[in-house]
């Protein structure tokens, strides 16, 4: 098949060395994405509307922090806070009726549903990130794009065929794909091959892991390493997502 620009990504990580070929495509978006928020985002206004209304979750706000344009994260959280505080104003006047709301057994206060509409304002808040947000589309674009490469291009189907598998969270992520994705012929044998090769892999990275434990029983001083000097980080990677 030839080579189309949304096939590259994908192309390109499944020529990579790792448990999960999806993981690389999705650190590579979240990091764009970052770059984005502190960058050429900060002049557009339709992305400031929407990023100071959702912000950004503890992940992606730890990377920001990392990066060395703190004015940029200072205006995102400027902004960011005031959306808030403008939020938790609205219901100025409800908490002040409450300071004030006498319940009693045959009368409630009322507190209830005002307590229940500030905290899931505040979930949303919590739940609200752009970057996962666009992450997240995107990765949903890059399964599809996976499935149709698995079912029309032979040489793409072979790099599958010798990769470590992925992690369980994208594992899941491509079989809810498979009824989108693929036709009705297609289907049943995507999924019984990566189930074989889920299958495979897991055991392989879990062989490393025990080899592991073993290496620190003095018994077993000598023996070499293998591949499982850094199986806790694989095995991480493999079941979590890296």
């Amino acid at each position: 098949m030839k080579e189309k620009i949304y096939t590259i990504p994908v192309n390109e990580a499944y020529d990579k060395d790792c448990e999960c070929p999806l993981c690389e495509l999705e650190k590579q978006l979240e990091d764009e994405a970052v770059e984005y928020a502190l960058g050429a985002a900060m002049m557009e206004p339709d992305y400031r509307v929407e990023s100071n209304a959702k912000g950004y979750c503890r992940t992606h706000f730890s990377m920001m922090l990392e990066k060395n344009n703190k004015l940029s994260l200072a205006l995102v959280l400027d902004t960011h806070l005031e959306e808030i505080r403008k939020m938790l104003a609205r219901h100025d006047k409800e908490t002040a009726a409450l300071a004030k709301a006498k319940g009693s057994l045959f009368k409630k206060s009322g507190a209830v549903p005002v307590s229940q509409k500030i905290a899931d304002e505040l979930h949303n808040i919590q739940c609200g990130c752009m970057v996962c947000s666009k992450r997240d589309n995107t990765m949903e674009r890059y399964a599809d794009v996976l499935l149709y490469m698995w079912a029309n291009d032979e040489n793409f189907k072979a790099k599958f065929d010798k990769s470590k598998g992925v992690c369980l969270k994208h594992m899941e992520m491509l079989l809810r794909a498979v009824p989108k994705s693929l036709k009705d012929s297609q289907q049943g044998p995507f999924i019984a091959e990566l189930y074989c090769k889920q299958k495979k892999e897991l055991e392989r990275i879990q062989q490393d892991v025990h080899k592991f434990t073993l290496k620190f029983d003095y018994r077993n001083k000598d023996m070499e390493w293998g591949t499982a000097k850094d199986a806790p980080f694989r095995t991480i990677d493999k079941i979590s997502g890296k």
